[in-house]
């Protein structure tokens, strides 16, 4: 090896990729953070896997809770973010670090990519349609359009179509 080579070799296992986890309430939350722990565990020595959760509390944003202050429900919020940390810190032996935001949901993943420098972002995406994504528009899609680096647009598995006999 040359000179050149060492000091190339040196800068990349020095080199740390940041993986950025947006987690929400949804049942997709869990199959994000396995994806986004598996990705960085298989493909970077020194990565950092990083989860940001935003809270939002909209009439159309969280289902409706009789008696809940916002206070409570950013409460439950912060311990679902601290249970997927939990759970990522299982599958992933590196850093994992936890974010906290509260706004508009692609607005904060994209301020928090940038402020982090993330080399990747992997955000789910619930497929909705009709008046509900005219409204609420795609998470997904601005975080996609916008982003500093490459997004990974996670989905639910879909089940194989099975034709009726």
């Amino acid at each position: 090896m040359t000179d050149a080579e060492d000091v190339e070799a040196s800068r990349e296992e020095q080199e740390v990729t940041i993986v950025l986890a947006a987690v929400d309430i949804s049942t997709l939350t869990t199959r994000i953070v396995d994806l986004a722990a598996r990705i960085a565990r298989r493909t970077w020595s020194n990565a950092q896997l990083h989860l940001v959760h935003v809270f939002r509390a909209g009439p159309f944003d969280r289902p409706a809770r009789v008696g809940l202050r916002s206070e409570d429900l950013r409460a439950e919020a912060r311990s679902h973010l601290d249970f997927h940390v939990r759970m990522a810190r299982r599958q992933f032996p590196g850093s994992v670090t936890s974010h906290f935001a509260e706004g508009d949901p692609a607005e904060q993943v994209l301020r928090c990519a940038r402020a982090i420098n993330a080399d990747l972002v992997l955000v789910g995406t619930l497929d909705r349609m009709g008046l509900e994504r005219l409204l609420l528009g795609s998470v997904a899609a601005k975080v996609a359009k916008s982003a500093p680096c490459p997004v990974l647009i996670v989905r639910q598995k879909q089940r194989p179509y099975v034709k009726a006999t």
